[in-house]
């Protein structure tokens, strides 16, 4: 006469799972989707069959059927949400997949669905190594929070260990899983890098390795893809903007041949890689600012400003917060010339940052802020630095020093290394003559001016204020904001329901003895409601209630107790009486005020 239990365990942790899994792929409304439908699912399954963990692909796909086009319309919006982020990992061309959906409801439930199907087919074991393998996917291709993937892989391998059979094994698996969450922070041992450089002896070089991700939304990448394709077909690419600015400008300055292995390339190339060689200007920066003065009008300026409309929307902004912060440190006026912006960056990073107590990394970051905050392009890059090289011209990678410095886009001129620690900035001065190095007052007819007026009348770029603006906060859409309230009442209707149909099951139970006490129960539970009292004995709920409401419950009381220790079997009066008792204790309820009664109904008790 035992009654089934639930099983909290093994739904809780399919839920986890099937959340952290969602959250990699599709983000955080995704996963907390995929733990209230799992979750739920899973507890159906437990409490009536496998048959209903089906269900909800049913009804996916039938969602799918019946709003076919929409379907579609999701499916595409997911392909292009995927291609973006594939894109954007990676530094690819980005194209926008056509006839997207403004949102993606259908997709999450089908493959909720379709997840909850496995786990009553398979069981839980399955399930965890399945979303692992996805998650584990899912991050590789496309990105995501290092600390849900492992969350999810250490779910994955610990259900495979424990099990989640029972409260016991599911805390075991799901502890296990908390406790390699610290796992994100571990960094694997960085190995020396691997091959052979060679250049002119005696000259300072940067090999670069990785650059800074762009900061951009999807329809600025999109652009700036677009405008990347559009540069190509002009035989315009950042690789052979320093040899177009010197013959633009009518000045060549000499250049360098670098050999190197592996993916590295060389600051200031002039040439695209040809088996393994780039051609370089060691020249270039203390220069720069000569040749952007000489420019002339022409197709290279124009694809300069093209390009230059990318490249400041991909780096040339920062988040409140960082404006704000940085401010704090130096408030950069951004419309002194570029001489001048430069050098104030440079004073305020050697104020902010002495030398003895801060790595390369810091200074790269702190340099790329300030330059952002005051109108300037800038970027990260990591790469091998050497400080001379050999005489010989021939040095190991690995001989060199693996560091972190900073790069600004000089209008006209492109990507310059622009280094702002004491130790490193003589071989990297990037000020005109005139210009000083502390932020004090240079010559009003520097070189920049001239540069600057051509530049501005040619091929305008942004000013400081125009990147501030374009950088507001997006304020969430009004159907957003309503969607939160909404389905948060949604749910919560939902749950009460399921309640009320959970109560009203055990209440309608064709085994007499279980039938009685879910109404002797039930009733009492809502007895104690009705009087606003809670943890009496019978004999104390008793004396509170009056009249028939007292009557009804001394009726139920007996009938339970008779259940409790009489071995003959129940006849139909004790069912009634229970009955009874239940009914009234409702109507005592309902009468308790319209707030109240509500109440109780969206908490499923009535």
């Amino acid at each position: 006469m035992g009654e089934k239990t639930w099983n909290f365990s093994a739904p809780i942790v399919f839920g986890a799972g099937a959340a952290l899994t969602f959250y990699i792929l599709g983000g955080l409304y995704a996963g907390a989707a995929a733990l209230l439908l799992c979750t739920l699912t899973a507890l159906l399954v437990g409490r009536f069959g496998r048959k209903w963990g089906f269900l909800p692909a049913a009804i996916g796909t039938l969602a799918a059927g019946i709003f076919h086009e929409r379907f579609l319309a999701e499916c595409a919006l997911c392909a292009d949400n995927a291609e973006f982020l594939y894109a954007i990992k990676r530094c690819l061309p980005y194209t926008p997949v056509s006839g997207v959906s403004e949102s993606a409801y259908i997709i999450p439930v089908i493959a909720c669905g379709l997840i909850c199907g496995v786990y009553s087919a398979v069981g839980v074991r399955a399930t965890a190594v399945i979303l692992g393998a996805l998650s584990a996917l899912g991050y590789v291709l496309f990105g995501g929070n290092p600390f849900a993937l492992c969350g999810s892989l250490a779910l994955a391998v610990s259900v495979c260990c424990f099990g989640a059979e029972d409260m016991r094994r599911a805390g075991l698996a799901l502890g296990a899983a908390v406790l390699a969450l610290p796992a994100a922070f571990i960094k694997m041992p960085e190995l020396p890098p691997a091959g052979e450089v060679s250049a002119s002896g005696g000259e300072s070089l940067y090999l670069a390795e990785e650059y800074e991700q762009p900061h951009c939304n999807k329809a600025q990448y999109a652009r700036g893809s677009a405008i990347m394709r559009a540069l190509g077909d002009e035989g315009f690419s950042p690789d052979t903007q320093t040899s177009l600015l010197m013959e633009s400008a009518g000045t060549f300055l000499p250049t360098e041949e670098v050999e190197v292995s592996g993916e590295y390339v060389p600051a200031a190339v002039c040439g695209e890689k040809s088996d393994e060689k780039y051609s370089y200007c060691p020249r270039l920066n203390e220069n720069i600012f000569r040749l952007t003065a000489r420019l002339q009008e022409g197709d290279y300026l124009d694809c300069e400003g093209l390009y230059r409309e990318y490249v400041y929307s991909a780096y040339g902004s920062l988040t409140e917060k960082e404006n704000a912060h940085l401010r704090d440190i130096a408030e950069i006026e951004g419309t002194l010339p570029l001489d001048k912006k430069l050098a104030e960056v440079r004073k305020a990073v050697r104020a902010e940052l002495p030398p003895e107590n801060a790595d390369s990394s810091d200074f790269a970051e702190l340099t790329v802020g300030l330059a952002r905050s005051c109108g300037i392009a800038a970027r990260e890059v990591k790469g091998i630095y050497f400080d001379k090289m050999p005489e010989s011209g021939q040095a190991k990678l690995a001989d060199g020093e693996v560091r972190t410095w900073s790069e600004v886009y000089i209008d006209g001129a492109g990507w310059v290394v622009f280094e702002t620690s004491p130790m490193y900035e003589e071989v990297s001065p990037l000020l005109p003559e005139g210009a000083s190095a502390d932020g004090e007052k240079s010559d009003e007819d520097s070189l920049t001016s001239g540069a600057e007026d051509i530049i501005y009348t040619s091929a305008p770029p942004r000013t400081a204020a125009e990147i501030r603006e374009e950088k507001k906060t997006e304020k969430q859409s009004l159907r957003v904001i309503c969607a939160v309230p909404v389905g948060t009442l949604i749910i919560l209707l939902a749950a009460g329901r399921i309640r009320a149909a959970f109560r009203r099951m055990k209440r309608g139970k064709r085994d007499t003895a279980s039938a009685l006490k879910a109404r002797h129960f039930q009733g009492k539970e809502l007895l104690e409601i009705a009087l606003g009292v809670s943890g009496l004995s019978p004999e104390e709920l008793a004396e509170k209630a009056e009249g028939l409401l007292s009557e009804r419950f001394k009726e139920s009381e007996r009938a339970y107790e008779k259940l409790r220790f009489s071995d003959n079997p129940l006849d139909e009066s004790s069912l009634t009486a229970a009955t009874r008792f239940y009914e009234e204790a409702r109507r005592a309820c309902r009468k308790q005020g319209l707030l109240k009664s509500l109440g109780l109904w969206l908490r499923g008790f009535i």
